[in-house]
């Protein structure tokens, strides 16, 4: 098991995602908010209870347009995001409007699952 520079496990694989803090452009907004309404928001059931959320696949859009969009917003999560942990696994979270988005950390186009929780839905973890 490989540790990431915050301690946190990283997989075989998964990278050590940094913070880079910038600010997005008008037309990174109005490209993102499209996207995300473009996107067909599946509920991740078996997380209802413990960790609600909902979550897009890649291969759900099955054209290239389709797949350049994917990667295009996963990169945008990963610019204008910000880190914070889920248990001790810290990832890249973008807020837009009322939901957080997220991936796994896996390398661009490797990325399969984009993630959204509501800003202000339940986090266990981080009670004490």
């Amino acid at each position: 098991m490989h540790y990431g520079v915050n301690g946190d496990p990283l997989r075989e694989g998964k990278l050590d995602l940094p913070e880079l803090l910038e600010e997005p452009a008008g037309d990174d907004w109005a490209w993102a908010s499209k996207f995300i309404a473009q996107r067909s928001w599946r509920e991740a059931v078996t997380y209802r209870e413990t960790a609600p959320h909902e979550y897009v696949v890649r291969a759900w859009e099955t054209d290239t347009q389709g797949d350049q969009d994917f990667d295009r917003f996963v990169t945008l999560i990963r610019r204008f995001g910000y880190a914070d942990f889920y248990y001790k696994v810290r990832h890249i979270y973008w807020a837009i409007d009322e939901f957080k988005y997220w991936t796994m950390g896996w390398p661009v186009e490797e990325t399969t699952v984009i993630n959204r929780a509501r800003i202000d839905s339940p986090e266990p973890w981080k009670e004490d």
